[in-house]
């Protein structure tokens, strides 16, 4: 089966490390997410080579080159060659020798097929030589192309050997599949849910909020609540209705951390926090945790609209908009009026600062902020109008009285 070669596979860099580690022979092979979006016509991520040759090896020839070699993974195999800023993460054929279910011990092999065997799905387990010729042991062009998530092999031991892999089973249907999900993977994953405990709250995040971010995750989340995947590292109750609706009106770029807001927001009285299991940064936690916990008031007019969008800001104004829609605050009118509302009126600064107090006479302390956030309520009270020398007058008839 040949693929013609596509504009990636041909690039001056990409040939330059093919043709170096090819010399030998049938040495080198794309392999991976790129072979894969090649047989689906999708565009690439990243340029993913398997070799036969070990790391020194590969290092030794890459460099003869005079091309850049970082070894970013040695243990495993891996070094990453480096041109024009392009990067390549190539890795040594491989079979594992030893797994607990979260890393393995590996050796190193020659065989295509050993390697394919000990990869996840069977579309991930195609290989692409430089001429397009693809060599499909496990027919993932099949289930590619028809939509079909398929473990390699044995689900359970896929599984036992990694158990990231029941996470990835339904990322890859969400993002690939296109008919009902393959009930043999799918029985081995609920029969494995407890294993998920054993993961790092960073490797779940890492694949859920990739999850999310596919076209429409709502049934692929309905099958895994019902498998018991869910509930694993993601409190309820869920709300896919919220979901469905949310994805109908959100911009083009899904917003996973937004999605979730939807489909399962954090409570302030949740003893189990979705965030802290999956070990949010501490920027999407306090996103996370506002988009779920702030409800917006009635905005008759401007001056109120305005009045939030100075308090939220105007992206989380905008975000909490479109919940409020996903969960019927507003209907569709009103919150793409809120919205023009806000694109249109980007939040201002108070014209005021310390040093302008200071300067004035006021002595540098807390009497410092507690007269300007008196004078900021007066400025939001007008609706903002008072430039600088009104906010000034104001500090200083204020000070006075005081």
């Amino acid at each position: 089966m040949r693929i013609s070669p596509l504009p990636w596979m041909t690039s001056p860099e990409t040939r330059a490390v093919m043709d170096v580690l090819n010399r030998g022979g049938d040495m080198a092979r794309f392999v991976g997410g790129c072979v894969r979006s090649a047989v689906l016509n999708l565009p690439i991520a990243d340029i993913d080579i398997a070799t036969r040759h070990t790391p020194e090896k590969t290092t030794e020839l890459l460099k003869g080159a005079g091309i850049r070699v970082v070894p970013t993974g040695l243990q495993h195999g891996t070094v990453t060659a480096v041109i024009n800023h392009e990067h390549f993460e190539i890795t040594t054929l491989r079979l594992d020798v030893e797994t607990d279910g979260r890393r393995a011990i590996v050796a190193f092999t020659e065989d295509w097929k050993e390697d394919a065997a000990r990869r996840d799905f069977t579309m991930n387990a195609m290989f692409l030589r430089p001429d397009g010729t693809l060599e499909d042991p496990f027919g993932g062009y099949g289930d590619a192309l028809s939509g079909r998530v398929r473990f390699v092999g044995d689900p359970a031991t896929r599984i036992q050997e990694d158990v990231l892999r029941i996470l990835r089973f339904f990322r890859f249907h969400a993002h690939f599949g296109k008919d009902g999900i393959d009930p043999v993977g799918l029985k081995a994953c609920a029969d494995h849910a407890g294993q998920i405990k054993t993961l790092s709250g960073e490797r779940i995040r890492a694949e859920f909020l990739k999850l999310l971010a596919a076209t429409d995750p709502v049934a692929v989340l309905a099958t895994m609540e019902s498998a018991g995947i869910l509930q694993s590292y993601l409190p309820g109750p869920y709300n896919p209705v919220a979901l469905t609706r949310l994805i109908e009106f959100e911009p083009k770029v899904a917003d996973p951390i937004l999605r979730l807001a939807a489909f399962a927001p954090e409570r302030p009285e949740q003893a189990f926090r979705a965030s802290a299991r999956m070990r949010f940064s501490n920027a999407e936690a306090a996103r996370f945790t506002s988009l779920s916990q702030t409800c917006l008031p009635a905005m008759a007019d401007d001056p109120a609209a305005r009045q939030q969008i100075y308090i939220n800001g105007n992206s989380l104004l905008e975000d909490l908009v479109r919940l409020g829609y996903a969960n019927g605050g507003f209907d569709r009118e009103q919150a793409e009026d809120l919205i023009a509302r806000s694109e249109d009126w980007p939040k201002p600064g108070l014209p005021l600062r310390g040093a302008d107090l200071v300067k004035m006479g006021i002595a540098a302390g807390p009497g410092v902020g507690n007269l300007l956030r008196k004078i900021e309520s007066w400025w939001i009270e007008r609706d903002f109008g008072p430039e600088h020398e009104e906010c000034l007058a104001e500090a200083h008839r204020i000070a006075g009285k005081e």
